[in-house]
């Protein structure tokens, strides 16, 4: 293992209880329903598939507008209630970095909201190291984020690790050829899940003990 590669929601920030919240929420706004188990497939989920699922679910194409509804009711939010990093995020940053392993950052989020919701978590973090899927085609369950990571670490799928905590980014992750790692945290790992996820840990800090 040469490199880490963490996912950011979920992983080393406590927001993935938020999105699910507020995903609900948002679509309360216009009259529609979202059940967790709803809320929760759209976990990292590429943009152009979500937009098909509110289409198919609702008849409608709402997703837009109901995901910028969600933003605005989770930056309000957020103003009373700074987002948190899980156990341990900060801790194996430190670590992997004071055993001179590198470690990249591959997250469905914008550079602006992980820069704000990094510094809410006392997370320093530095933001040439951090892939987001708006930079590429497609998002996660897709593999392009994770291929672009490559090319920025300098490093092939075999020297690293991926770290995810969703279906979604277990499954970009390992169509691009990584070694997976799930760190399960609002749900445990399917059957299905089980085909694109080599190893499950408990907590973000066993990571330091694989080799």
């Amino acid at each position: 293992m040469r490199t880490v590669f963490f996912d950011l929601d979920g992983v080393l920030l406590d927001t993935e209880p938020l999105y699910r919240r507020f995903w609900k929420e948002a679509a309360a706004e216009y009259g529609y329903t979202i059940k967790d188990e709803e809320a929760l497939s759209l976990r990292s989920l590429d943009a152009a598939l979500s937009r098909a699922w509110f289409k198919e679910r609702f008849g409608a194409d709402i997703y837009d507008t109901v995901r910028e509804m969600r933003k605005k009711l989770m930056e309000e939010y957020r103003t009373e209630y700074p987002v948190r990093a899980k156990n341990g995020a900060a801790e194996v940053l430190k670590e992997i970095e004071r055993i001179k392993r590198a470690y990249y950052i591959v997250t469905a989020s914008p550079l602006s909201r992980v820069e704000r919701y990094t510094k809410d978590a006392g997370l320093s973090l530095d933001l040439s190291r951090v892939i987001s899927t708006k930079s590429v085609s497609r998002g996660k369950p897709y593999p392009d984020v994770y291929l672009e990571a490559l090319k920025l670490a300098g490093c092939s799928a075999g020297e690293a690790i991926a770290v995810e905590d969703s279906p979604n980014g277990i499954k970009s992750a390992k169509a691009a050829g990584f070694y997976t790692v799930m760190i399960p945290d609002l749900t445990r790992p399917t059957d299905e899940d089980m085909r694109y996820c080599d190893l499950v840990l408990e907590n973000v800090l066993d990571v330091l003990n694989l080799e």
